[in-house]
């Protein structure tokens, strides 16, 4: 009988109607009424079901059902909205996965296992289906049988309770099962029709066990195998319909040799491909697998491992291969088929498929025979009637009584707070570890005691040991805890480590380091003893308390003095000093130093001016103003004149008509929209703005023409081109035409003009329709404008004042530093953090050094980081060095990455008490980020998307809405899920792990900043030109996170300084990346929640037509201009110091540039010719090369001309061994210019650098810089003179190359823009600099 939609359909509804019933009834179903609800096959395949809760409209046939349905749903009592609509979403998710089982198929497996177990007198206690439907394979259970079903679809969750109201049925899915606490664990038999689909499981325990268990997990038909498995009884059968992914699969070998090692294979049996014909309308390929479990098998039979083999068959004459089929399936009697054929499946790949000619009995028939013969051949009855025995291992002992061995068991001893997973104890008389787990009966954590081999240890040093780890836990955790210092316990701390190194030894001797490292709190405690060098001492830790600072504050001065040295010493006016320096009284020091220091309310402390007029000055001022009521006396005195001071410095507000407002900023009140849209439209009109996912709603309250008519096209009406408007997108409209012969959909570019032109229409009709409101309209407009933009003021960052106590300028061939460098250095002490935008060589390296010592100094800061490029990275460490000698500095080195040491670097930087950690990007990126942060930030983005599903559940516009709704409820399960998984992680974190959080880093410096430029970030301007890449990189996001940790412990912005000569250089977005990073709070006051609503703002968006790389001329969209510009600068300008050499008189030699111009030589005068030609032509051949043609022609066509007409002008020689040298080239003219210099510089012995990024140098290839340099060796340079950069592979070889540079030693210099344009000190001598061709990456060229 052939699939009948409608029939399934009628039937689905009336069994849910039947099934509702009855629960409102609370009642058993009858007999007639089990026979309606037997008729339930839900709805895979019936795609109608997914017009629900949309406008789309279906056929006629199926409206009337699916609108029962609906009401069904609706009119239900025991659903609430949120389940209504997780009802709704079940059903439109199982449209393709929910595919039942032919009767014939069950009946047939069922009398087999019957037979089997009857047959050999066996019992069968305990059944399971894991995935249910409507109980599809409940009839394999026998009578006395204890069954148990589970069914994660509520509707049919709900028929199948009442289908087979014996069994104990479970509506949640099969991951739940632990926390279901079933009678029974484990089972006989387990017997199902998996689900099918791509879909992923999150199972806590399975996760948890790590490895092929969490792999698993990946792939939901991958997973029941495996948690089945895990939770059948020995001997038990597993009968699975399954999809043939499973066995086919190459990537799922991994769940194949899980199952074959675990149990014996009974059947594999590849089922008809239209077998779900009848009951779901689909073709879908599956196979009937059957396993009988036994654990302890010893080997595997041919057919097993061929079972673990896929290979490919030939597919036609041509050569063309199927796609992958498991080997086990050319055996006989492994098809349920009469024939097979080789065939093309819906995805396009080529498959062997199965058919069943005959009818369903005969079918049925042939299934039996296979199974009796499989069953008959496989099953043994002496894995099923031995399981349950205890076969605990026992060991010989040595006076010939046998033993049980005292191995893994309980643990259950009391534990302190602070250990945790692999710790190590002694427990009845043994050393182990704890290895914690979760059982599956129980919610609370299982601790295992796991011995250690004897021969590893040693029990009196673990004694010793053990005193150690927990004064150290102790004392730590609660000078971390209560910021307060415990002497007796450092004291004890010290006493039993000075017992242990008088027994032991060092902690760093092997035989204790090994030891320590069993323990997986070892890596920490470890670090209570630092080596440098050969030199053993104490940690920080053993001698201070490193979760906090102590501050000593002797001083005698004057007020303005002392304010002053409070600034230099604290950073702050702090007047407990201040009184305690100057021996006045608060009050007289307040007087002397009227309007230098203000009151701030909201802290209860005074600010310098400079800090306080400065900011965001009118929230300050209303924040100073809400106190005032509070306040009373001196107090309310200063506040007011506080007050005073910030109304005066506020700038002066800008009028309407400087105002350049574009439709869609996000500040301006969705009512404003609303209003516009009515007098548009002439009906009335909501407007709704959804910050979560930036996306403006519109609801007209009647019909318009002109919305339907005036501002339609195609089938995008007004509604849709006012939203675009607001988005300041254009739609993607497509048209059909036939290509080849095939239908397809491709841009509609005149419908997209069009649609342009209208959204252009309304956005300017917007603004003029503005210029008319009432005064009052526009000076609310104006208000909120000055409020949140044009509100700040630039602090006045003044450092001359500063003295920088312990900096030493012995080592460096300046006395001080610059004034720029200590303006710079005052705003990131006083901001906690800033934009350092120096031109190079204008210092930022000790900008860098100085500020972290100086914000560690201050108490500003506990552990201040720096990373740079590794090319840097060795001379900012040198300089920190040499500018505070006696600083503890960490600069760890490529050896101490390695992922056997990164752990012990990672506790040494939690450890102690660092002046300043030095990393390079790369390592800093190997940092694992706190999984509390991101749980922190997912679980607010979730709060955020539940608001406004809530916020769109209650308003009028859920019938516009319903993409944008099931967008928020995928997002909000995303979330979920990885919110979940975090927890998880938390919760099972493994002790050794230190993360950037627990590190207590908490402010970055990172220099070359621009290499973090690309952060992801969302916008809808996919078609806009030159924003740069939206998908980001990890290193950014790494970056992000790491930030964020820091802002969210500090409660403000910042929490880091970027520091570049080239901060901003390519697109747009670069300026708004580096307020994502820095200013999360003011964006989100500004009401800026991504890069589109940064845009709206600042930005304007223009369409004009141009040439692409394809040689095609098309429409771009670009921003081409910033608007508001002087509030945008204001915005940066707050936290940054921007210094070009010219602005800090900067002692530069003049650039002498020279562009030399030369004649083309004859070989590139032909290639130009044949440039032109491919030009007109597209074809690889017109350029006459004997190089394979790129991959990318067809796409790039002006990319791949441009990048053979660079190497043309460098050296033909680069495009084929069919070219030869020519004296007149780029690369001989090049070799005597740098001889010429070399020669004329030769009493000096000065020195030039060539930069190259084509044919660098690689040894024993034929490129540009060996050419070069066999000329100049030929000239008469000596080639010991001429060196490569790329043959400084160690920081070592780098350092002595610069010093033979910097003497006279090495005259030439060869390198990459890379790898020579940064973090080269080389220059002392440098005569010239010769660049062969210009950098590919602009901020290279910057």
């Amino acid at each position: 009988m052939s699939y009948n939609k409608l029939k399934s359909l009628v039937a689905n509804v009336e069994a849910i109607a039947t099934a509702m019933k009855i629960r409102i009834d609370d009642r058993q179903a009858t007999d007639e009424e089990k026979e309606v609800l037997s008729r339930y096959s839900g709805f895979g395949g019936i795609k109608d079901v997914l017009s629900i809760g949309t406008e789309h409209t279906v056929s006629n046939d199926v409206a009337e059902h699916i609108h029962r349905l609906q009401d069904l749903i609706e009119a239900y009592p025991y659903y609430d909205n949120a389940m209504r609509q997780a009802v709704i979403d079940s059903i439109k998710s199982s449209v393709l996965t929910a595919f039942y089982t032919p009767k014939f198929l069950i009946d047939a497996v069922a009398r087999q296992i019957h037979a089997t177990f009857k047959d050999n007198g066996l019992q069968m206690r305990t059944f399971l289906e894991p995935s249910a439907g409507i109980g599809g394979f409940l009839p394999v259970a026998m009578p006395g049988t204890r069954s148990y079903a589970f069914e994660k679809d509520c509707l049919t969750g709900l028929v199948l309770s009442l289908l087979y109201d014996k069994a104990d049925t479970v509506t949640a899915g099969f991951e739940t099962i632990a926390d279901q606490h079933l009678e029974h664990g484990s089972f006989d038999v387990i017997a199902s029709n998996i689900p099918f689909g791509n879909f992923r499981v999150f199972d806590a325990e399975m996760w948890k066990k790590g490895g092929m268990y969490e792999q698993s997990a990946k792939t939901i038909h991958n997973y029941f195998f495996v948690k089945a498995m895990e939770l059948l009884n020995e001997g038990g059968l597993l009968a699975f319909v399954a999809p043939r992914g499973i066995a086919d699969t190459p990537g799922n070998k991994f769940v194949r040799e899980y199952l074959v090692n675990h149990a014996d294979l009974i059947t594999a049996l590849r089922l008809p491909d239209t077998l779900f014909m009848q009951t779901s309308g689909i073709e879908v390929g599956s196979d009937l697998l059957i396993f009988q479990k036994h654990s302890r098998k010893a080997t595997l039979s041919l057919r097993e491992k061929m079972f673990l083999q896929v290979s490919k068959e030939r597919a036609d004459t041509a050569g063309t291969m199927t796609d992958y089929a498991n080997k086990i399936f050319t055996l006989p009697k492994t098809a349920l088929a009469t024939d097979s054929r080789i065939a093309l499946n819906q995805f396009g790949k080529y498959v062997r498929k199965y058919r069943w000619l005959g009818d369903e009995n005969a079918m049925s028939q042939y299934l039996s025979a296979l199974l009796k013969y499989d069953f008959d051949r496989y099953f043994r009855k002496a894995l099923f009637a031995s399981h349950g025995q205890d076969n605990a291992p026992v060991q010989m002992s040595l006076f010939g009584e046998p033993q049980t061995a005292k191995g893994i068991r309980a643990y259950t001893e009391n534990m302190e707070a602070w250990v945790k997973n692999g710790a190590m104890v002694v427990f009845e008389g043994q050393v182990g570890t704890l290895r914690f787990r979760k059982s599956s009966r129980y919610t609370e954590t299982a601790v295992d005691f796991v011995p250690v081999d004897e021969g590893k240890v040693n029990t009196d040093r673990a004694a010793d040991y053990f005193p150690i780890r927990k004064a150290y836990f102790e004392l730590s955790g609660r000078e971390r805890e209560e910021q307060k210092e415990y002497p007796e316990l450092r004291k004890q701390l010290n006493a039993l480590y000075d017992a242990f190194v008088a027994k032991w030894g060092f902690f760093h001797d092997n035989d204790n380091k090994e030891f320590i490292m069993l323990d997986s709190l070892g890596t920490e405690v470890f670090t209570i003893e630092m080596q440098v060098g050969r030199d053993i001492f104490k940690a920080d830790v053993m001698r201070e308390p490193v979760a906090f600072k102590k501050i000593d504050t002797a001083i005698t001065l004057s007020p303005v003095e002392a304010l002053a040295s409070s600034l230099n010493f604290y950073g702050k006016v702090d007047m407990g000093y201040m009184a305690q320096a100057t021996n006045k009284e608060e009050e007289e020091i307040i007087e002397a130093l009227q309007g230098e220091i203000f009151y701030n309310p909201a802290g209860g402390e005074w600010e310098h001016k400079g800090k306080f007029l400065a900011g965001n000055v009118i929230a300050k001022q209303q924040e100073t103003l809400s106190f005032l009521p509070d306040l009373a006396g001196k107090e309310k005195e200063w506040a007011e004149a506080s007050a005073k001071a910030l109304e005066d410095a506020i700038p002066e507000p800008i009028p309407y008509e400087e105002l350049d407002i574009n439709m869609g900023e996000r500040w301006v009140d969705t009512r404003l929209y609303a209003d516009f849209a009515s007098d548009l439209f002439g009906v009335g009109a909501d407007v709704m703005y959804f910050d979560v996912n930036d996306t403006y709603l519109i609801r007209l309250q009647g019909y318009s023409p002109v919305a339907y008519n005036t501002y339609s096209v195609r089938n995008y009406n007004g509604e849709d081109l006012f939203v675009h408007a607001l988005h300041d997108t254009v739609p993607e409209i497509t048209r059909e035409e036939y290509r080849n012969g095939s239908k397809v959909r491709v841009p509609d570019e005149e419908a997209m003009q069009e649609a342009a032109a209208k959204i252009q229409e309304i956005r300017e009709r917007f603004n003029q329709w503005l210029d008319n409101e009432p005064l009052e309209v526009r000076d609310e407009l104006v208000r909120t404008y000055n409020e949140r933009f044009n509100c700040y003021v630039r602090p006045h960052y003044d450092g001359s004042a500063q003295t920088f106590p312990g900096l030493s300028f012995e080592q460096f061939p300046y006395k001080e530093l610059y004034p720029s460098q200590k303006d710079a250095i005052w705003m990131i002490k006083q901001n906690g953090g800033g934009i350092c935008w120096h031109e190079v060589g204008t210092g930022k390296t000790m900008i860098m050094c100085v500020a972290a010592y100086e914000m560690k100094r201050l108490g500003l800061v506990q552990k201040p980081l720096i990373i740079g490029l590794k090319a840097n990275v060795h001379e900012i460490a040198d300089t920190f060095r040499k500018a505070y000698p006696a600083a503890k500095v960490l600069y760890p080195g490529k050896e101490d990455f390695t992922p056997a040491n990164r752990k012990e670097v990672f506790s040494k930087i939690k450890n102690n008490n660092w002046d300043c950690i030095i990393l390079t990007h790369d390592q800093f990126s190997k940092i694992p980020q706190s999984e509390e942060t991101m749980y922190d930030i997912f679980s607010e983005e979730l709060a955020d998307v539940e608001h406004s599903l809530e916020v769109l559940e209650q308003s009028t516009m859920r019938y516009r809405s319903g993409r944008m709704q099931k967008g928020l409820e995928t997002r909000k399960q995303n979330l979920k899920a990885k919110l979940a998984e975090l927890q998880m992680k938390i919760d099972r974190r493994k002790d050794d792990t230190v993360d950037f959080r627990s590190m207590g880093i908490d402010h970055i410096f990172v220099d070359e900043c621009h290499c973090y430029k690309n952060l992801m970030f969302q916008t809808r301007h996919t078609r806009v030109a030159g924003i740069g890449n939206a998908q980001g990189s990890q290193r950014a996001m790494n970056l992000l996170f790491a930030i964020r940790d820091i802002q969210r412990r500090t409660g403000k912005d910042l929490g880091a300084t970027f520091l570049s000569g080239t901060v901003v250089v390519n697109a747009l977005t670069e300026l708004y990346v580096m307020f994502k990073y820095l200013r999360p709070r003011e964006l989100k006051r500004q009401q800026v929640s991504c890069f589109d609503a940064w845009a709206a703002i600042f930005t304007k968006k223009a369409a004009d037509y141009e040439l692409n790389v394809t040689g095609t001329i098309k429409r771009k969209e670009r921003f081409r201009t910033y608007i508001k510009v002087p509030e945008l600068a204001m915005f940066l300008r707050e936290i940054t110091d921007y210094r070009t050499a010219d602005m800090i008189n900067l002692d530069v030699p003049d650039k002498n540039v020279r562009f030399l111009s030369h004649a083309p030589t004859i070989q590139q005068e032909e290639m130009i010719g044949r440039l032109v030609a491919f030009a007109h032509s597209g074809q690889w051949e017109d350029l006459g090369l004997d190089i394979p043609q790129p991959d990318n022609l067809d796409k790039a066509k002006m990319l791949v001309a441009t990048n053979v007409a660079r190497k043309m002008s460098l050296d033909m020689r680069l495009l084929g061994d069919k070219f030869t040298d020519d004296p007149n080239n780029k690369a001989s003219i090049c070799a005597r210019t740098i001889y010429d210099y070399y020669v004329s510089s030769n009493a000096n012995r000065g020195t030039q650098f060539v930069f190259s990024d084509l044919a660098t140098y690689k040894p024993n290839e034929w490129n540009i810089y060996s050419d070069i340099k066999d000329k100049l060796v030929a000239m008469g340079i000596p080639a010991d003179e001429i060196q490569f950069i790329q043959c400084a592979k160690t920081e070592r070889a780098r350092k002595k190359l610069f010093a033979d540079m910097n003497s006279g030693k090495v005259r030439v210099l060869f390198g990459s823009t890379w790898m020579l344009g940064t973090g080269v000190n080389a220059q002392e001598r440098a005569v010239a600099v010769h660049h062969l061709e210009i950098p590919w990456v602009r901020h290279e060229v910057a």
